[in-house]
């Protein structure tokens, strides 16, 4: 770019930080010579980056200041070794020792406590109150500069990082003090003019260019006057990123549309359920361990149970195996445990929910991606909070081989195909199923998915007289997949790194 064109197209704030540039490089100092606003002279400095006129980095570090009293003792001493001064090898009251050290009664109390620990002071009760005298180590505590000494001689603000391990323990016994010393997070601009900016910075360069050519400048006449700004379209900018889904988001939408496409409805539920809906309402026993408090979240208060018609179904079901031929858990159902309200462990309870609200005996697939809780460790894997795709199919005469053809067929549209099946146990299904998926990254079998074939039992109380294969998959885990991602906290949660967020191309099949 030639330099009268360059020239031309700066920026009045450019203008007005050039010429500063020749004697100083200091951030602050340009904001004082300038009398620009630090964003100001911040956007001129990025302006002239892009322009090669000069570099900026800028260094976040947290600062240490002194604050009002820390300000006074750097200048007066500490407290606690102007107190030291005044004592003598005989007793003096408080008072009389206060009144010569020129401390108030504050700054008395915290000095006799660093002075105890120290044992640099006797003291006695005495007919006045409380009565202090000098020790044999008093003197080698005043000869000797304590260590918050030693860091007070140092030129504040100190940059917290730098401090040593020492300092560090003594910044925080300092931090105890009232009104002693504040840590701010703070930037560091610093500037490196380049060659071309050198050159810039002599140019004898207008101040008083116009950037905008405005109606009543043209009707009088006076734009003639004017020295107007060339505007440069060729010039780097800076990198604007716009709002885009989260990429595990996008990973739900994958899952959400492979069920769409397979002909699936979508159901929905409520976060907050009773332990009717949660448990008891698929025949989980009341006393099975899953209902323990250190797999399930419990709220203090109690919710409302459905009509009492499918109460009594259910509390038949579990007593005696209602007309199923089974004979129940053979235990007395509490509706008192029923009605405890616990944070949804699973998506299976809004299931049931349907097959009660929607009167299901009839043909049908649906499905549900939902948030659930459970009281775990969290692990690559695992999170207090997790995502499950829950879902079912409704017809005459399914059987496990229907329910392995589906699982086959719905992650082979996302393109997951190496698949294993294994029986496993569910209080509510029988025979049950999980399958398991090789993570190619991790080297390891992970569980997918849990399901099974509804029991009689559970079944029963809603004259359900149909088969009924269902289904609770980790959309989590398959998120996971989708997005490259080893683990849940590196998709969302602490770990996330936002460039990935702001970056990352759209999530589609495997």
């Amino acid at each position: 770019m030639k330099m009268n064109s360059l020239i031309a197209k700066l920026h009045p704030f450019e203008r007005k930080v050039l010429p500063i540039l020749k004697s100083t490089t200091d951030f602050q100092t340009i904001i004082k010579e300038t009398k620009l606003q630090d964003i100001e002279v911040m956007r001129a400095l990025q302006w002239l980056s892009n322009k090669g006129a000069l570099t900026v980095n800028i260094e976040k570090s947290k600062l240490v200041h002194l604050k009002e009293n820390g300000t006074l003792y750097k200048k007066q001493g500490l407290p606690e070794k102007r107190l030291a001064k005044t004592l003598t090898d005989k007793f003096q009251t408080i008072t009389a020792i206060a009144k010569s050290a020129k401390l108030s009664g504050d700054e008395v109390n915290a000095s006799i406590g660093q002075l105890k620990r120290n044992k640099a002071v006797d003291i006695q009760k005495g007919a006045k109150g409380l009565e202090l005298k000098a020790t044999n180590v008093t003197t080698s505590f005043l000869k000797n500069k304590s260590p918050e000494e030693l860091l007070l001689s140092k030129s504040f603000p100190l940059n917290q990082e730098s401090l040593s391990k020492e300092d560090q323990q003594t910044l925080k016994n300092l931090s105890k003090r009232k009104d002693f010393i504040e840590i701010k997070d703070e930037k560091t601009v610093n500037i490196k003019v380049t060659a071309l900016g050198k050159t810039l910075s002599k140019k004898k360069i207008n101040q008083n260019v116009t950037s905008r050519l405005t109606p009543a400048m043209l009707q009088n006449g006076s734009w003639k006057k004017h020295e107007f700004r060339a505007y440069d379209v060729e010039i780097n900018v800076p990198k604007i990123n716009g709002g885009r889904r989260h990429p595990y988001n996008e990973a739900l939408n994958v899952i959400r549309n492979s069920f769409l496409e397979m002909g699936f409805q979508e159901m929905t539920g409520p976060w907050v359920e009773t332990s009717f809906w949660g448990m008891d309402s698929m025949w989980i026993a009341q006393d099975h361990p899953m209902r323990e408090a250190q797999d399930t979240f419990y709220l203090d208060i109690k919710g409302d149970l459905p009509n009492k018609a499918l109460v009594n179904k259910v509390k038949a079901a579990h007593e005696n195996g209602y007309n199923t031929g089974s004979t129940g858990h053979t235990k007395n159902w509490d509706p008192e445990e029923a009605k405890k309200l616990i944070l949804r462990q699973h998506s299976t309870s809004t299931t049931f929910r349907y097959f009660h609200e929607k009167k299901l005996n009839h043909d049908c697939k649906y499905f549900y991606i939902a948030d659930n809780f459970r009281n775990e460790a969290t692990d690559a894997t695992h999170l207090p909070e997790f995502g499950q795709a829950e879902g079912f199919i409704m017809a005459d005469n399914l059987t496990l081989a229907d329910l392995m053809g589906f699982v086959k067929e719905f992650y082979a549209k996302l393109g997951i195909h190496k698949i294993r099946f294994k029986p496993t146990f569910n209080p509510y299904t029988e025979p049950s199923m999980e399958a398991h998926y090789y993570n190619e990254k991790l080297g390891k079998w992970y569980a997918l998915i849990n399901s099974g074939i509804f029991r009689p039992e559970a079944l029963a109380p809603y004259g359900i007289t149909k088969s009924v294969i269902a289904w609770g998959m980790g959309s989590s885990r398959i998120a996971a997949l989708l997005t490259g991602k080893t683990k849940l906290r590196e998709i969302f949660g602490p770990e996330v790194d936002y460039e990935w967020i702001r970056n990352h191309k759209r999530v589609k099949t495997l």
